[in-house]
């Protein structure tokens, strides 16, 4: 027996409603079609609008009361094949709050097979999605990816509204592990699968206040948080509100409000508790343990950092954990505690067995003393262990690096600008602008040391080179402990080289690629000045500098030229001066401004722009214009007023 039309219409409004984060309307658009289709004795209708009841209860957080929906549901699907799956796919959600990410996985892949085999795509959707959250809580984030992929692909060739509902999983991934760059490409195409909906607008700004901590633009982070915040009062979903006072809590830690941090955690351990989120409960314990030692109180973060582990052991949250112990090591170890060296041990076999080494980055200004620390333990087996941390750091991207350096250098270091003064210690700022223009940005000592102090004498010349190269290294890792290897400066015996990380944007490579790709305006935009104005007499930069500046000259000349043929002689005057700016002999400038001087009949500018060449050429040169802007000279002076 098929679902009655007006109990599906009833349905698919329940579940746009749910979608969009209107709960209470979602409800009693579920709760009439069970009334209607029980009514009509409809079969397949009752066990959908039970299993659409003990979706929403589930999303406001009622989880007895979805599960005794779910089980009426089963007890109508016999004969049904969508409502069986439907029904799979609750009771695996459901599983998951029951801390057994073995039932969830069960349910999810018997949900996902079943799916497929009567070819409810939708489902199969939900299912993938679903266990995605399975793996994303066991810090499987591999196994997540591909699952979140394949639902996406699926929502996109079935045009589902949920498009951005594996996007927003795949995001939290990309931050968790501190891959900004594709953290930032995800998020800029969830924006265009919004849509209507608040609560994901809601995940978009939380996604984007956590992007923002990590790429230490505190301003940006806050911004986004207040407006997520604003959105997740008015829908009132539970795990939105959660993940926000965990990261409104990480904000204000990161910025040094301590007693605000804490009570931010305090109320996202509220929220969890109250909605017996244990999936949340653990995260918001690590945050609060976290404030709690920021604000002097050992004890109570010892206690939430214990219960954490405990807690997110019992539930599988292998990467969850992994944190939990790192932080305690790192609290132990800070309070001279015996025991720190079993909690490091343990903390980092974690780390390692998993592949969670980007969270010793994470918290390097805690965990790059500790290690360094461990390095010479008397016992091999924590020093060996330390080692192959340090060996693993390596592998981890560091912050990105956004340079500017035409009309200035500026160094932002993810979102924290680099104060100008530092880069004057011992000619650090020289070596590092010498490296970013340097082929492959990697020189041979010898190289440097002509470059940089051409007139010492060798072994002092090294000397200051040695020093230079560790004041760069503090520099760009101030928290780098001096027995970790740079992720930006490799020193090695006859070459140093400087990397770039993922994400990295520097100004001068961005201009010759719009060179490069004919975008000529974006060129010009780009171009504020000189390469390296503070470094305006080193003759190393000079060649360089040149080479750039007739780059921005021709990217005006186009621009002007096309200007002009547009009709546009205003605009074509304009970009004429700033090339005679930089250079006042250019004579095919000159000739172009004359040109649309005439198309306003200023004859007399025309005229001036003439003679202002003719005694340029004359004074540098001992030349006269070129026969064609003579020409046009002699016919100006010629025709009539």
């Amino acid at each position: 027996m098929e679902i009655s039309p007006e109990v599906n219409l009833l349905l698919e409004q329940s579940r746009s409603l749910e979608i969009s984060g209107d709960f209470p309307q979602a409800l009693c658009k579920a709760q009439q079609a069970l009334e209607l289709a029980q009514s009509h004795g409809d079969e397949e209708g009752t066990a959908r609008a039970l299993t659409y009841l003990g979706i929403i209860h589930f999303r406001l957080g009622n989880y007895s009361t979805s599960r005794a929906f779910a089980q009426q549901s089963l007890n109508h699907a016999d004969s049904n094949p969508r409502s069986r799956a439907e029904t799979l796919l609750l009771l695996g959600t459901l599983a998951m709050e029951e801390d057994s990410l073995d039932d969830m996985e069960m349910y999810c892949l018997q949900a996902a097979d079943y799916c497929r085999s009567i070819g409810f795509e939708d489902g199969r959707f939900r299912a993938l999605h679903n266990l995605s959250q399975v793996y994303s809580l066991r810090g499987q984030f591999d196994l997540l990816m591909a699952a979140d992929e394949e639902a996406y692909r699926i929502a996109c060739k079935l045009n589902l509204p949920q498009q951005a509902i594996p996007l927003i999983s795949m995001i939290f991934v990309y931050i968790r592990t501190r891959q900004a760059a594709r953290a930032e490409a995800l998020l800029k195409l969830l924006e265009q699968k919004i849509g209507a909906s608040r609560l994901f607008k809601g995940y978009h700004e939380l996604l984007q206040g956590m992007l923002g901590l990590l790429l230490e633009d505190y301003p940006g982070a806050i911004a986004h948080f207040t407006e997520s915040h604003s959105i997740a009062e008015e829908l009132g979903d539970p795990a939105l509100q959660i993940f926000l006072r965990m990261g409104i809590s990480r904000y204000h830690r990161l910025t040094g409000k301590d007693w605000a941090a804490l009570e931010w955690a305090e109320d996202g351990v509220a929220w969890a508790s109250r909605h017996r989120n244990r999936r949340m409960l653990g995260r918001t314990l690590i945050e609060r343990g976290y404030a709690y030692w920021k604000v002097g109180n050992v004890a109570a973060a010892r206690a939430d950092l214990e219960a954490a582990i405990q807690e997110l052991g019992e539930r599988q949250q292998w990467y969850d954990q992994s944190y939990a112990r790192l932080l305690l090591a790192a609290l132990l170890d800070a309070e001279g505690d015996p025991l720190a060296v079993a909690a490091w041990q343990e903390a980092a076999e974690q780390i390692l067995s998993h592949g969670y080494t980007h969270l010793l980055d994470q918290e390097r200004t805690l965990t790059f003393p500790m290690i360094a620390n461990f390095l010479d333990h008397p016992d091999k087996a924590i020093s060996n262990l330390s080692a192959r941390c340090i060996e693993e750091l390596e592998k981890v991207p560091a912050p990105p690096l956004f340079i500017r350096a035409l009309g200035g250098f500026e160094v932002r270091r993810g979102g924290r600008q680099i104060p100008a003064r530092v880069w004057r210690q011992r000619k650090a700022g020289e070596l590092m602008c010498l490296l970013l223009i340097s082929p492959r940005r990697c020189l041979f000592r010898e190289q440097i040391l002509e470059a940089i102090w051409p007139n010492k004498p060798s072994i002092s010349a090294n000397a200051l080179l040695h020093q230079t190269t560790s004041v760069l290294r503090r520099i760009l890792e101030p928290e780098l402990p001096e027995r970790f290897p740079s992720r930006y400066l490799q020193v090695e015996d006859r070459q140093i080289s400087l990397t770039l990380p993922p994400g990295s944007w520097f100004d001068v490579e961005q201009f010759e690629q719009e060179i490069k790709a004919e975008n000529w305006q974006a060129a010009v935009d780009l171009y504020r000045g000189v390469l390296y104005p503070q470094d305006l007499y080193a003759a190393w930069a000079e060649p360089y500098r040149h080479y750039l500046e007739n780059l921005y000259l021709r990217a005006l000349y186009v621009l002007a030229h096309r200007n002009y043929s547009e009709g546009k002689a205003r605009e074509t005057i304009d970009l004429c001066m700033k090339i005679l700016e930089k250079d006042p002999c250019q004579e095919e400038a000159v000739l172009l401004a004359m040109q649309a001087h005439l198309i306003f009949n200023d004859r007399a500018a025309a005229i001036r722009l003439y003679q202002q060449l003719e005694r340029v050429l004359w004074d540098d040169l001992r030349v006269r214009p070129q026969a064609r802007l003579q020409a046009l000279y002699e016919s100006l002076k010629q025709t009539p007023l």
